[in-house]
């Protein structure tokens, strides 16, 4: 049962806020997409082999890598392998192969021996890892970068004027404090209870400096909400304005030409709408005053000319109770699953361009750019990258894990096996449809880097 990463393990997702002008250097991007891939696969057919192994069925080969093989030891009736191509792996059982047929011999121990249940446990087993890697990947993000302080209140920093909260008074600064009679803690809590209560008429309550006020609101399918972030300085980048002026991480920038500021959002606004165009910056620092005269550079964002001071949000951590994390890590995984099943559900109905999709090239890119930004965003792209495998593997299709299912379900309902030249002729179609896919993702990859 070979398993070809180039085919049978592409990943592919949505584009549109990763991909830009690479910065990141040739080995950091390798190393970073070998490492990437490397562990998606071992842990994928890691599952395939101790399911299999727990099944009585003989494993023939571990491969980490695709051939031709490098080194290999023999434990037992497995071969354990490292092979020179290092963008896939493999598992190779007794009794089945994922390209052409392999006759069985109606041992024991090979994979068509076995009871249909069994077959399907194997071929789940691969997505079914991937689902519980991204987890642990997204619980140990939680715990040990805990979440942004300013996720951690219920305070609400901008409120569209089209959203109903608005329109039923609800204010920028007002605090929360529950939604339907449900309590709510921390904005995870409250974008949970406005979602789960869309299209009904609730009351939110809320607390408005000193006061407890009551809104009825009949809620739309968007809250329209924003957390309140202060106008603080998280990071300055070096090279900008911002640096040549003296801002430091732990500023509250408190007036923008004049305008008064307190949260991000509003300072970012008017400071977006002044590109090339000097005016007085005010903030504070350890309670004292300060100011002086800066010049945004420019630069364009969706076909906009905007403003540029070159500083970060603020973004202090406080730490997460392991219940909480667990809670929400699954929450995550659901979110994220539904989302790329519904992306792919998009493509197939035509309403996503395949231009959308990323291939090898542009994954390597990715997993580039998060490595520069440290262990957190790398973890956290690995743990959507592997909910993408897993998601994606499970498509009916001829050479995946879900066209294995889909075989093995269709023989369970017909009562008898498909024979051995039908297995073949799906598999061949099977892999005709993904090396096409390949190139195609592999060329518009190409094309977007360079324009």
């Amino acid at each position: 049962m070979i398993f070809d990463i180039l085919l049978r393990h592409a990943m592919f997702v949505g584009v549109h806020t990763f991909l830009g002008v690479i910065t990141v250097t040739v080995v950091t991007t390798l190393i970073s997409f070998f490492f990437v891939l490397g562990v998606l696969v071992f842990v994928h057919e890691l599952g395939h082999f101790l399911v299999a192994k727990k099944a009585g069925i003989r494993v023939e080969q571990f491969s980490l890598g695709y051939p031709p093989k490098a080194v290999g030891v023999t434990i037992g009736e497995t071969e354990y392998c490292l092979s020179w191509v290092p963008l896939g792996g493999y598992v190779k059982v007794a009794g089945m192969a994922d390209f052409g047929h392999e006759t069985s011999k109606g041992e024991p121990w090979e994979f068509q021996s076995q009871p249909r249940w069994i077959q399907m446990s194997v071929m789940a087993a691969g997505p079914a890892m991937n689902f519980l890697l991204a987890f642990l990947l997204i619980l140990g993000v939680r715990l040990g970068a805990g979440e942004y302080a300013f996720m951690a209140s219920t305070r609400v920093g901008r409120v569209e004027a089209t959203s109903s909260l608005h329109a039923a008074g609800l204010l920028s600064g007002d605090r929360i404090l529950t939604v339907g009679g449900e309590p709510v803690t921390d904005w995870e809590e409250l974008s949970s209870a406005l979602e789960s209560r869309s299209g009904q008429a609730v009351t939110v309550e809320v607390e408005r400096g000193a006061d407890w006020l009551s809104l009825d609101v009949l809620l739309d399918q968007k809250s329209g909400l924003e957390p309140y972030i202060p106008a603080g300085v998280g990071t300055v980048l070096p090279g900008n304005p911002a640096e040549g002026i003296g801002l430091k991480s732990g500023d509250r920038i408190v007036g923008v030409d004049g305008v008064v500021v307190s949260q991000w959002f509003e300072m970012s606004r008017e400071i977006s709408a002044r590109p090339n165009q000097e005016f007085e910056l005010q903030w504070v620092r350890d309670r004292v005053e300060m100011s002086a005269m800066i010049t945004p550079r420019s630069e364009e964002v969706d076909g906009k000319t905007v403003g540029r001071i070159g500083i970060g949000m603020p973004m202090d951590r406080v730490p997460v109770p392991f219940g909480k994390a667990v809670t929400r890590s699954g929450t995550e995984m659901v979110r994220l699953s539904t989302a790329i099943f519904g992306f792919v559900k998009r493509l197939v109905s035509g309403q996503e361009s395949g231009r959308s999709l990323a291939g090898p090239v542009a994954i390597a890119q990715m997993a580039g750019q998060s490595a520069e930004q440290g262990w957190e965003q790398l973890f956290s792209f690995m743990a959507l990258l592997s909910v993408n495998l897993a998601v994606l593997n499970l498509l009916p299709i001829p050479m995946l894990d879900g066209g294995h299912l889909a075989i093995l379900t269709v023989e369970a309902i017909i009562r008898r096996e498909l024979s051995a030249r039908q297995k073949e002729v799906l598999q061949q179609m099977g892999f005709a449809f993904l090396l096409v896919l390949m190139i195609y993702v592999t060329f518009s990859d190409i094309l977007r880097i360079f324009g």
